[in-house]
């Protein structure tokens, strides 16, 4: 299955008093990966996205399971696999992993959305072609 990945350590800033990584914090990394994935992954920067184009992906549902706490300096493998393509949402899930030990699941769905209007839009031609090689292969010919 294609998947997206990216280490991370876990940094002083990511921490609680005790030193274990403060669950919001998870938030901002899953957002990270989701954002280098879009321009390294997709080939759509956020910045021309955003700025350029005026148009979003926002985060319209979040699921998350926390697993076992992290600590400060341990290394996590962030990946992210796509499930599905819509005409305007796609869904994703984005595990954090400490070696072999799952420490976070989190599903999303993200809409693509006109900035102007706030309003979902379909996914043009070229963002569509790109989101499909990221999709699970079925073994169908």
């Amino acid at each position: 299955m294609p998947h997206f990945e990216k280490q991370v350590k876990v940094r002083f800033a990511h921490t609680d008093a005790a030193g274990i990584m403060f669950y919001p914090r998870y938030f901002g990394l899953v957002n990270d990966l989701v954002e280098d994935w879009f321009g390294e992954g997709l080939g759509f920067d956020f910045k021309h996205l955003h700025i350029d184009e005026k148009r979003a992906v926002p985060t319209v549902h979040l699921k998350a399971d926390f697993f076992r706490p992290s600590f400060m300096h341990e290394m996590l493998t962030f990946s992210l696999e796509l499930n599905k393509v819509g005409s305007s949402s796609i869904s994703i899930v984005v595990q954090a992993n400490c070696n072999t030990e799952n420490r976070l699941k989190v599903s999303l769905i993200l809409a693509h959305m006109d900035m102007a209007s706030g309003k979902s839009m379909p996914w043009p031609d070229d963002m569509r072609a790109a989101l499909q090689k990221w999709l699970p292969q079925t073994g169908d010919t």
